[in-house]
């Protein structure tokens, strides 16, 4: 199977700060040195967060475009130079024909927001990835709201839930300002987010048997293979089902909480020659997450065994280690097409 890989990362400057000579006095730091100082050390400390889930890879991608941002060469910030200076690419790289940047950069976003919505909540200043760039942004959290994320979290506490408490009325340290919130406002960590994808039929460009008869197959193995993961939620499109008319159904019927994706493939058989397309793609963003293409030379009766065998490779390239859905890894719930539960 095809996989993008990371080769020959390119070396990434990094600023170093040197001490005043001895003898001279060190001139009052300005306010953009601070601030500087203060983006680089949220990134520092990110990065050696057990916490953050992101791969090396895409912490090299984050170290060079904020390395980039601090340095004052924010209009450097490209999908040619990411993946020239990070991933390795040749000079004749074309985002249009090679997505590993903006895989790349879908995944690291995934990984900032699930950091900053669990142990990262508190963090005095925040890193994001705006959809549709690739310049980092930067935004300090005010005192006021840290007390106010720290009060929730000892609010959705087990401890705390367990007394039964309906209202609190608490000092925003450092302010003295008081406020009421309710417990039943307040939403209790459910661990792992969960979620829904909608698993399209293996679709066929042609009208010949073998490519329909190969796309069933390997239709019925990704069931087999994609329901074995827990939190996994499958929805599946029939063959004759319009596949935007199953997503607006899902999207209605599970909650802007559960992430919703499409796992879309593409089957062409030409003599012994069978290739699978395939794509897992953000179902609201439209967003592609992960591509890839197989090619192969399979005998007419040893097709039901190799469609067997790339659902089984899809699914590990999915659940595997760094996997986009690795996070859901462990049994899945298989809901078909009754969206009623």
């Amino acid at each position: 199977m095809l996989q993008h890989t990371l080769t020959n990362t390119a070396k990434i400057e990094r600023s170093v700060s040197r001490s005043p000579r001895a003898g001279t006095r060190a001139e009052p730091r300005n306010a953009a040195a601070k601030e500087q100082d203060e983006r680089l050390a949220t990134l520092q400390a990110l990065l050696a967060n057990p916490h953050f889930r992101a791969s090396e890879r895409n912490k090299r991608f984050l170290t060079f475009v904020v390395e980039e941002t601090i340095a004052g060469r924010a209009d450097r910030i490209k999908a040619f130079t990411i993946a020239v200076d990070v991933f390795g690419r040749d000079a004749d790289f074309d985002a249009t024909v090679d997505p590993i940047v903006r895989i790349a950069a879908g995944q690291l976003r995934k990984s900032l927001n699930e950091y900053y919505a669990g142990q990262g909540r508190m963090d005095d200043m925040r890193i994001s990835l705006p959809l549709g760039a690739y310049v980092p942004s930067f935004k300090k959290c005010s005192r006021f709201k840290q007390a106010l994320q720290r009060l929730k979290f000892f609010l959705t506490s087990k401890e705390f839930v367990a007394t039964g408490l309906a209202v609190v009325t608490a000092a925003a340290i450092g302010y003295g300002t008081v406020f009421a919130l309710s417990v039943s406002d307040l939403k209790a960590p459910a661990g792992a987010e969960h979620a829904v994808v909608v698993l399209d039929s293996a679709r066929s460009g042609a009208a010949d048997q073998a490519s329909g008869r190969f796309a069933h197959a390997l239709t019925e193995a990704l069931w087999v293979q994609m329901g074995r993961h827990d939190a996994i939620r499958l929805i599946g499109v029939r063959a004759e089902e319009k596949l935007d008319a199953v997503v607006s159904q899902a999207r209605k019927s599970f909650s802007d909480s559960e992430r919703l994706y499409q796992l879309l493939t593409t089957v062409q058989v030409e003599n012994d020659n069978v290739r699978v397309y395939w794509h897992l793609v953000d179902a609201d963003s439209r967003e592609t997450y992960y591509s890839s293409r197989v090619s192969q030379e399979v005998a007419v009766d040893a097709r039901n065994t190799a469609a067997d065998a790339i659902a089984a490779n899809m699914a590990a390239s999915l659940f595997g280690y760094d996997g986009v859905l690795s996070p859901y890894a462990d049994g899945a719930k298989v809901l078909a097409n009754d969206l009623s539960r």
